[in-house]
Order: structure tokens, then C-alpha cells, then sequence
């Protein structure tokens, strides 16, 4: 979820989105887009569309949120206050800043806790892994919204750009994970790994 969401929204219009499964979870309420996914064809979604720009009150529906108590999504609004990065706020660290002091945070944490049971094992316990998990920050390969992506030519711009941003991400988070697990401690060796990452998948093509 990016700008492409939330811009149409803070201007007033309704998006028709296809993207992260997890998207209802951020929406104001449960009426505020319209979800591609939610349509068994392109043809349905394109009816519906034009039902809503013939009933102005039903599209009106949508924007409900924007009225006095329209945000009922108490999640989205206990994220929004408890929060610790801002948007545009000079005094706040922007979130993607706020997401790495959120992981320097836990790891100070977990060294306190390993620290604290070296020195009294029987009064501390372990402290508990915590291991991340696909759900987490997983992305599947891009695939368009209608057909197979068989059907695009091997020209086409979206092939060029988002298949090889994927392959290129998944290498590079293959490689940080490579150098986590033989315990390197020089950045610099990180274009060594990429490389190896990037020879070996290209012998199993």
C-alpha cells in the first residue's frame, strides 16, 4: 500500500484497488474502496463502476468516512496515535526510519534480556526467538491483474521493470541473509554475495 492508495483518498475519490491482502485491516471503514478482488471478472467490476456513476448516493457511500465519526476502524485509529514516525512532521522520524528504530529497539531489548539471564540464569529466562516469517514482508512474483503472464511479450515495459525489481529484491534480501548467517561484518562484501546469489540462480535457469 503506497501513495497510489491513499492519494485518490485524500482527494475525494474512491479507488479501485488490487494489491495487499491485508488493505481492509488500513481502510477508515469497511465501505470507503472499491476491491478488484472482489469481482469475478472484469466485466462485473466495470458494471458496478457504472452503477455507482449513475446513484450518486450509493457512490456517496464511499465517502463517508470523511464526515464527523466516519473513521470506525478503531485499529487504524489506535496505529495512527500510538505511532512513533510521522508524516511531514519535523519532530517525527518518517516510518521508514521509524521501522528501523522499531528493529534497533527489540534487538537492545533481546541483548538486555540475554544479558540479564547470563547473570542470573535461574531468576531470568531465555529470552524467546522471535524469527520473521513470509507473512511478515513476503512479496509473491508480480503477476498482472488479468490473464497469465505468459501472455505478455518478453518486451513488454512490465516484464523489463517490475519481474526484474523482484528477482533483483529477492537476491539482494538473499544475500543480507547469507552474510547474517556466516556472521560478516564487512559491508562491503555484500556485492560478493550478491554475486554468488545471482551466478547460482542463473545455472538453474
Amino acid at each position: 500500500m503506497t501513495e497510489k492508495l491513499w492519494r485518490p483518498m485524500h482527494l475525494g475519490a474512491v479507488p479501485v484497488y488490487r494489491g495487499s491482502p491485508s488493505v481492509r485491516d488500513w481502510m477508515p471503514n469497511n465501505h470507503s474502496i472499491i476491491l478488484i478482488d472482489d469481482f469475478e471478472s472484469p466485466q462485473k467490476l466495470a458494471e458496478f463502476i457504472d452503477f455507482l456513476d449513475k446513484n450518486d448516493e450509493e457512490y456517496m457511500k464511499y465517502l463517508a468516512y470523511k464526515q464527523p465519526g466516519g473513521i470506525t476502524n478503531q485499529f487504524l485509529l489506535d496505529s495512527l496515535k500510538h505511532r512513533e514516525w510521522g508524516v511531514n512532521d519535523p519532530l517525527l522520524p518518517n516510518y521508514l526510519n521509524g521501522f528501523e528504530c522499531f528493529v534497533c529497539d527489540h534487538e537492545l531489548a533481546r541483548l538486555e534480556a540475554e544479558k540479564a539471564h547470563e547473570a542470573a540464569p535461574g531468576d531470568t529466562p531465555v529470552p524467546e526467538p522471535h524469527i520473521a516469517q513470509p507473512s511478515h514482508m513476503d512479496c509473491p512474483v508480480p503477476a498482472p491483474g488479468f490473464g497469465s503472464v505468459d501472455e505478455i511479450p518478453e518486451s513488454d515495459s512490465w516484464k523489463e521493470m517490475w519481474l526484474q525489481d523482484y528477482w533483483q529484491g529477492l537476491d539482494q534480501g538473499e544475500a543480507l541473509t547469507a552474510m547474517i548467517h556466516n556472521n560478516e561484518t564487512q559491508e562491503r562484501k555484500f556485492w560478493d554475495y550478491l554475486h554468488e546469489i545471482f551466478l547460482k540462480r542463473n545455472q538453474n535457469l
